[in-house]
């Protein structure tokens, strides 16, 4: 993507800027192309301006006398023109804000320092990062099942996101309170921390080259993956794995199931069956959830390991910006 100041200087200068910019992707209805017709009378609308909070900004107008009903810009676009419980557009940005959040979530920049750079609130942050989570959770869903060849098969793997306590004390996932699972150590000392331990959520993934599908379970037996792999993965796939148990019926639902021990080899010497690729992808998903974040709550949990996955899918974008707008327009167009 291009730099800050060239997107400010070339994009969100001013609104009628931005509004042009989104009006190329066709992210806003364009009058030019598109006959916009009065909701009230059905006239044919013009452009025309509007002081809102000071600011003059471009609305949709109707010339017809008596009429002259106003409608914004981002009406049709439930991403620029979302509504509140009482159904009523509660949006205090302008576009060319919101175009500066989506910039700073799509280069990853942390929200404290994205409040200092761009003025907004911590609240209002949080919220449109959400939003544009909730994008790459609408496009990650959209994919069409994984065919997993013998060239690039299907590496399937479990994890626990439950970070690393310091002086091997405190909690393990900031905001979290998941179930106990059947693998917990909790009975074991926990250097004078009272009660049982509290174990971090396990997520199961699966992935192949740069598509990659991670979902939060709460167990990790045969009922919890079982489902997951036969509605995401093509019949006859192939499928590697290391052998955990929950794994050993896969053969019998039609799928080429290889595994690995790993206590004894990474790669299985006779096959070359390994999990190399999905294992070195938990690492990069950690680091961004865990560390970077300092962890998240378990109910957002699921919506930032969509974003990793999308991230990925996205690994070679020449403008990830172009694309999340393209994005945009697909889901809520």
């Amino acid at each position: 993507m291009q730099s800050h100041a060239e997107f400010v200087k070339t994009v969100i200068c001013s609104e009628e800027m931005a509004v042009q910019y989104l009006r190329e992707h066709n992210l806003l209805d364009d009058p030019k192309q598109t006959v916009i017709n009065c909701d009230k009378c059905g006239s044919v609308m013009q452009n025309k301006r509007r002081l809102i909070r000071g600011n003059s900004v471009p609305v949709m107008r109707c010339p017809r006398k008596g009429c002259q009903v106003m409608r914004s810009l981002r009406h049709g676009n439930r991403f620029f023109h979302y509504s509140d419980l009482n159904n009523k557009m509660n949006c205090k940005l302008s576009l060319c804000q919101i175009l500066d959040v989506v910039y700073f979530f799509l280069c990853e920049t942390p929200i404290k320092y994205a409040e200092t750079i761009t003025g907004r609130s911590h609240s209002t942050l949080v919220d449109w990062y959400n939003m544009c989570r909730e994008v790459c959770t609408k496009v990650i869903e959209k994919k069409g099942q994984m065919l997993g060849t013998a060239e690039e098969p299907i590496q399937i793997d479990e994890a626990r996101f439950a970070g690393k306590r310091k002086y091997n004390r405190g909690r393990l996932l900031q905001g979290n309170r998941a179930p106990q699972s059947e693998d917990s150590d909790a009975l074991l000392e926990n250097n004078r921390n009272h009660g049982r331990r509290i174990d971090g959520p396990w997520v199961f993934g699966l992935k192949q080259g740069l598509d990659c599908r991670y979902f939060y379970v709460n167990h990790r037996d045969k009922e919890t993956f079982t489902p997951i792999v036969t509605q995401e993965c093509a019949q006859r796939s192939v499928i590697h794995s290391h052998e955990w148990p929950a794994f050993s019926t896969l053969k019998s639902l039609g799928f080429f199931h290889s595994t690995v021990n790993h206590q004894e080899n990474y790669v299985n010497p006779a096959s070359r069956t390994n999990t190399q690729g999905i294992e070195r992808s938990w690492l990069d998903a950690k680091i961004g959830i865990l560390r970077k974040m300092r962890g998240t709550t378990e109910l957002l949990l699921q919506s930032h390991l969509n974003e990793y996955c999308y991230r990925v899918m996205r690994k070679h974008s020449p403008n990830l910006l172009i694309d999340f707008l393209n994005d945009i327009k697909r889901v809520y167009r």
